[in-house]
């Protein structure tokens, strides 16, 4: 009680010393500071303590009115607060005036959505073009390395060597196929970019002319662009129909591929331990030949009839292999391609 006292009592000072304090400072052109100390005491002077130099304070004049402020210094953490709301008041900044110049450029470049529609049916037209002459040119290619691989699979059964060209005839298709099919895949990402952006323009520039007199309503010309976008669309093939039946989602074909790739890894697998086996039974055979020759005895038919089926063996399963090394890579092409089509079907819907 007796301290809530003496606060009272030192507020009733300050306010009756206060005119007599401006007074002074007034006389001697001293200017007259106003503070609130740690306990939230106010105080008056000329001078502000050093401990509170860094507090608000302000100037009043002799009739006891502010004139002036001096902010209380800021903390750490509020300079980085505003620093942070200065970088970001100055990227809002740029990505308006960035926003403005695309929305000149759009009314500028078009008199209306449809036209707008008709330049991105001309660009998709243009990529479409290049993907199937791509697709045409790697389809070439691949039954081309067929070919070559098989003429080379003969050199190696029969125990010669592949000659230079025919291996540089390999080496140049295969690179030749992935730079085609990475053109490809780059093509098809861009073919949905375009999709992206010009629908995404489209909008923009149906809000910007949104106010212009005798304008449609905003959502009927939305439902319009719409409905010339679906009417455009390919009735889909009997392929693509069977895609999007068969798989729920992109993920099922990969797990789709993954399972029979590694089915035919197991065959392949199965059949080079099989090849050892042979191979094992063809030496031993071998050797009882070499047995026989060496001590000037004719090879028994029998023997040589057994050397006979298990080199065949051999052959049909070195055949084998590469079948199903063959039918590997064109089931993972193949799954692959379709994976691709499937995001494209999906992206349309």
């Amino acid at each position: 009680m007796k301290s809530g006292w003496l606060l009272y009592m030192n507020k009733l000072r300050n306010l009756m010393l206060l005119p007599a304090l401006l007074c002074a400072t007034s006389a001697f052109g001293e200017r007259t500071f106003k503070w609130i100390d740690n306990d939230g005491q106010v105080h008056y002077g000329n001078r502000v303590p050093p401990e509170y130099s860094k507090a608000e304070r302000k100037v009043i004049n002799e009739r006891g009115r502010t004139i002036k402020v001096y902010d209380a210094a800021k903390t750490p953490e509020q300079l980085q607060h505003e620093r942070a709301l200065a970088k970001t008041a100055a990227s809002e900044k740029v990505l308006a005036e960035k926003q403005a110049v695309q929305d000149r450029s759009l009314l500028a470049t078009y008199s209306s959505e449809q036209d707008m529609l008709s330049a991105k049916d001309g660009k998709i037209a243009s990529v479409d073009a290049l993907l199937q002459l791509t697709r045409s040119r790697v389809e070439s290619m691949n039954a081309r390395l067929l070919v070559l691989t098989e003429e080379a699979a003969t050199y190696e059964r029969s125990g010669k060597a592949l000659p230079a060209s025919l291996e540089s005839q390999l080496n140049n298709l295969r690179e030749q196929i992935i730079v085609n099919e990475a053109f490809i895949k780059e093509k098809e990402q861009e073919r949905v970019d375009i999709n992206v952006k010009f629908d995404a323009d489209i909008e923009r520039y149906i809000e910007l002319t949104a106010n212009i007199p005798d304008a449609k309503p905003s959502k009927q010309r939305l439902a319009e662009i719409a409905a010339a976008k679906n009417s455009k669309q390919p009735e889909l093939s009997k392929g693509d129909q069977e895609l999007l039946s068969t798989y729920k989602g992109e993920m099922d074909i990969i797990l789709t591929r993954d399972q029979k790739l590694s089915s035919l890894d197991e065959l392949i697998l199965l059949t080079r331990s099989r090849l050892q086996s042979l191979q094992t039974q063809l030496d031993e055979l071998s050797e009882t030949a070499d047995e026989y020759e060496s001590r000037n005895k004719k090879v028994p038919e029998v023997l040589l009839g057994r050397m006979k089926n298990v080199m065949e063996n051999i052959r049909q399963g070195e055949e084998l292999i590469a079948l199903k090394q063959q039918k590997k890579v064109d089931m993972e092409q193949q799954y692959n391609e379709d994976i691709q089509r499937y995001r494209l079907l999906t992206a349309r819907q």
